[in-house]
């Protein structure tokens, strides 16, 4: 399944009114994500997954950055996960509770299946902490400080755009990258990232949805909503410059000692990995999130910029 058909798999609450055209109950929850979408899998693979592939056991620069890799998606899970849960007792309506208590439970399982798949290389929790801290840059940590920042003021409005809008919405090009990327070394993480996206795609159509009534409903929180937004936006963007100017080297560097297995890949629509250069990847990348923050911001109707 490509990630474009993933997205159109998921619930998408902003295409939906928020006040009850969808059920929005754990039975639903439990129906769609545990009952169909995760059937026949465990840890977030299916039951006879066989593993990375032999480079990530042989190649140290591939072992390097899968490890890497799924550090980064951890340190953003967990944060995922204290955020939300004390999004819960600011939520404002019985529905917003319902959502955001399911939500926490995927943010759980994303830890949960990263961690796992960390000790399938037989990485174990102490050397786990120690990789996330390693690899916790400043500028991650600005944007996950901005969220809590919004948490502590008791602004559901604020917690909600950093976290069910901008941090979830505008990484959907690094997940659909990353997904491909491991597709051939690690089919299984591969899996694992899509699991995660579609997750990431439900709860980002939450965000937009009650983001928007409020936004249509009253001018002053269409203000209050327009400056949060695009504070979120300026933190983030700067994040994933940093992260991305940083990294794409590396996973350049390990994908062109297999790239006779990777050349083929569409990492972007229309563009195989083998004639793709670290620039245009860079350049790509940052176009494709730049476009999420618009789309983000046109659901809910404000302007982008």
């Amino acid at each position: 399944m490509t990630t474009r058909e993933l997205q159109r798999d998921v619930p998408h609450y902003a295409e939906q009114d928020w006040g009850g055209k969808r059920e929005v109950s754990i039975q639903s929850w439990l129906d769609h994500a545990v009952g169909r979408r995760l059937s026949g899998t465990s840890f977030g693979v299916p039951e006879d997954d066989a593993g990375p592939r032999a480079p990530v056991w042989e190649d140290a620069l591939v072992n390097q950055v899968i490890k890497m890799n799924m550090a980064m998606f951890l340190i953003a899970e967990k944060h995922s996960i204290t955020n939300t849960a004390a999004m819960i007792g600011l939520a404002p309506d019985e529905r917003s509770r319902t959502f955001l208590a399911s939500q926490v439970l995927d943010e759980t399982r994303h830890f949960e299946v990263f961690s796992r798949r960390m000790a399938d290389l037989g990485v174990y929790p102490a050397e786990r902490d120690k990789l996330m801290a390693r690899y916790l840059a400043p500028s991650m940590r600005k944007f996950f400080e901005l969220i809590q920042e919004q948490i502590d003021k008791g602004s559901y409005l604020g917690a909600a755009v950093g976290q069910n809008l901008i941090l979830e919405g505008m990484a959907f090009p690094v997940y659909r990258y990353e997904a491909r990327y491991w597709s051939y070394f690690d089919p299984g993480l591969s899996q694992i990232i899509r699991g995660a996206f579609a997750d990431e795609v439900h709860h980002t159509g939450y965000g937009e949805a009650y983001l928007k009534g409020v936004v249509a409903r009253d001018a002053t929180c269409r203000n209050e909503v327009t400056t949060l937004v695009r504070q979120s936006y300026a933190i983030m963007k700067e994040m994933f410059e940093t992260l991305i100017l940083k990294y794409v080297g590396l996973y350049q560097s390990a994908a062109n000692e297999h790239m006779e297995a990777l050349g083929d890949i569409m990492i972007f629509p229309n563009r195989r990995m083998a004639d793709v250069t670290e620039e245009e990847q860079f350049r790509i990348l940052m176009a494709e999130i730049e476009e999420e923050y618009r789309n983000r911001t046109q659901a809910i109707g404000i302007d982008a910029f």
